[in-house]
C-alpha cells in the first residue's frame, strides 16, 4: 500500500475494532413503530398488515430474510444485515477519497467517515438507513465513475444502484438527481443523442419497475397496492409518527433544528461535547479556508452536492424533522466533505492532530453508544415490564407505542387513540378497569383543546434519545375523569 503507513494502520484498526463490536453489541430490541414492521416482515412480509409499512423496502426485507434463514433471529437478522451490507461502502467512500485527496490521506478520511458514531448507532437498529446508505455511496461512486467514462455500458451502472436504493429506501428519492445530472452532462458533452437518453430511461424504468412488480404481486393486484399506497402516503411525510411539538415549528424553526439539533449535534457530534467542540473547531478552519482561499469546488463533485442539497431541501419540507436519522445521508456527505476539503492540499501537522483526535474520539463514543443501545432497555420496554407485573386491572391507551406492545405480546389491554372523542367513548367499555395513558396521548388531547387535569402521575420511564428521538421520555398516567358523561 502506498502512503502513510501509519495513519493507514490506525485508520484500518479504527474501522476493524467498529466492524467487530457492532457483531459484539448486536442491538436485540425494537423500539419504534418501524423497527416492528421491518421485524414482523421476516416473518410473513404483508403490506396490509404493515409488515413492513408501504412502500415494503423489498431489497431491505429480502436481506434480512437471507440472513434470517442462516441465523434465526428477526431483530439481530436485519441488523446483521446493515451491518454486513454497510461494510462494503469502505470501497466507494476509499475510491472517492483517492480521488480528491493525497494517497497518504485517503484511508484516514475513509475511516473517520465510516466510522461516524450516529452512523454507527443507527447501522445497528433494524432499520433500513444502514442500508440505505451503503447503497447511496455505491450509487455516488457509479455516478462518478459514469462521468469519468466515454464507455455507454458504464452508464448503466448508476440506473442498477438507483434502483436498489428506491428498494431499500424509497424516501431517498431526491438523489435521483445525481443520475440526472450525469445523463444531462453526457447529453451535453455530446456523449448520448436524444433517442438514446430515452433508451436509458427506458433501461431505468425497467429497473424500478423490477421492485415494483415484486410489491404489486404481493397485493395481488395493482388497483390493490395503488389503494394502500395512496392510503399509507396520505399525510404520512410530516405526520408519521412526530410530535405537535415540531408539527408546528415556524420555517426558521424547522432550519434550525435541522441544521443545529439534527445534523450537527446528534449527526456530526453524537451528542458528545468533546466531538462537537472538535468539530466545530474543523467547521470554522473550513470555512475560512473556503473563503480566505477563494477555492472552487471540483466540478466532477457537482452531481454529489446537488444531490445534498435535494435532500436537504427534502428532510426540511417532507420528513419528520423530528428524527435525526432522515438526516443521515447529509450527515455522513458533510463529514466526507470536511475532510476531503481538510487534505486536499498539503496539510499542517494541527489539523493532521484534529483528525486522530476526532477519529479516536468518534470511536469511542459510537462503541459506547452501540453498547448503550444494546444492554439498555428502551423507555417502551421498561413501560412493558412496568405494566405487566401492575396489579390492578388496567387498560392502556397509547399513541404508536402500541404496535411495540403488540409485539412484546404483553398480558395487559392496550390501544392506540387518536382523538378525545373516540378515547371518551372507548373508555366508557372499561369502568372496572384502571384508565392509564402515555404522555403522547396526553400531549395529543391538549393539541386539540382538552384541558385533562383528572391526570395523577404514575410513574417516568427513560432511555437515550439518540436511539429513539420521539419515545425515549414516557410518563404514565392515570386518568380519574367521568366515565359516565
Amino acid at each position: 500500500m502506498k502512503g502513510n503507513p501509519f495513519l493507514q494502520i490506525i485508520s484500518i484498526v479504527a474501522i476493524i475494532v467498529v466492524f467487530i463490536c457492532q457483531f459484539v453489541f448486536l442491538n436485540p430490541f425494537v423500539s419504534t413503530w418501524d423497527q416492528v414492521d421491518f421485524s414482523l416482515a421476516l416473518e410473513r412480509f404483508d403490506l396490509l398488515q404493515m409488515q413492513p409499512h408501504f412502500p415494503g423496502y423489498p431489497y431491505f426485507i429480502l436481506g434480512g430474510m437471507f440472513i434470517h434463514f442462516l441465523s434465526g433471529g428477526m431483530v439481530e437478522s436485519l441488523t446483521i444485515f446493515s451491518i454486513l451490507f454497510y461494510l462494503t461502502s469502505i470501497y466507494p467512500i476509499y475510491y472517492l477519497s483517492c480521488h480528491f485527496v493525497k494517497r497518504e490521506y485517503t484511508w484516514l478520511v475513509t475511516a473517520i467517515t465510516y466510522t461516524s458514531s450516529y452512523t454507527v448507532v443507527m447501522v445497528n437498529q433494524p432499520i433500513s438507513e444502514g442500508a440505505a446508505l451503503a447503497t447511496l455511496w455505491w450509487l455516488m461512486w457509479s455516478i462518478f465513475i459514469a462521468l469519468k467514462s466515454d464507455r455507454k455500458i458504464i452508464y448503466i451502472v448508476p440506473l442498477f444502484f438507483l434502483s436498489a436504493l428506491f428498494g431499500i429506501r424509497l424516501s431517498y428519492i431526491p438523489f435521483a438527481i445525481g443520475v440526472a445530472l450525469l445523463f444531462f452532462q453526457k447529453w451535453k458533452d455530446g456523449k448520448l443523442s436524444v433517442k438514446e437518453l430515452g433508451q436509458y430511461a427506458s433501461i431505468a424504468i425497467f429497473f424500478q419497475l423490477i421492485w415494483v412488480a415484486g410489491l404489486v404481486a404481493s397485493e395481488g393486484s395493482v388497483e390493490g397496492f395503488i389503494k394502500l399506497s395512496l392510503a399509507f402516503t396520505n399525510g404520512h411525510f410530516q405526520e408519521w409518527g412526530g410530535s405537535v411539538g415540531t408539527s408546528q415549528l415556524t420555517i426558521i424553526e424547522r432550519i434550525y433544528y435541522l441544521l443545529v439539533k439534527n445534523i450537527y449535534w446528534t449527526g456530526l457530534s453524537g451528542e458528545n461535547v468533546v466531538l462537537a467542540v472538535l468539530y466545530a473547531a474543523m467547521l470554522i478552519f473550513v470555512v475560512y479556508t473556503l473563503f480566505s482561499k477563494n477555492r472552487r469546488v471540483d466540478r466532477q463533485f457537482y452531481p454529489l452536492l446537488w444531490m445534498v442539497l435535494a435532500y436537504f431541501l427534502w428532510s426540511l419540507f417532507a420528513q419528520n424533522i423530528e428524527k435525526a436519522r432522515h438526516a443521515l445521508p447529509i450527515i455522513i456527505m458533510i463529514v466526507f466533505w470536511l475532510w476531503i476539503t481538510l487534505f486536499s492540499k498539503r496539510c499542517q501537522s494541527w489539523i493532521l492532530a484534529l483528525a486522530i483526535s476526532i477519529l479516536a474520539v468518534q470511536c469511542y463514543t459510537g462503541l459506547n453508544l452501540v453498547r448503550e443501545q444494546a444492554t439498555i432497555k428502551p423507555a417502551i420496554y421498561q413501560m412493558a415490564d412496568f405494566l405487566s407485573g401492575y396489579e390492578e386491572p388496567i387498560v392502556v391507551y397509547t399513541w404508536e407505542e402500541t404496535r411495540v406492545l403488540q409485539y412484546l405480546g404483553v398480558p395487559f389491554s392496550h390501544k392506540r387513540v387518536l382523538t378525545y372523542e373516540l378515547f371518551k367513548e372507548d373508555s366508557k367499555n372499561y369502568r372496572d378497569r384502571s384508565i392509564l395513558l402515555t404522555n403522547k396521548v396526553v400531549e395529543g388531547f391538549r393539541a386539540q383543546g382538552i384541558e385533562m387535569t383528572d391526570l395523577k402521575r404514575i410513574k417516568m420511564f427513560h432511555s437515550n434519545e439518540l436511539f429513539d428521538p420521539v419515545y425515549h421520555d414516557i410518563t404514565l398516567y392515570e386518568w380519574g375523569g367521568d366515565r359516565d358523561e
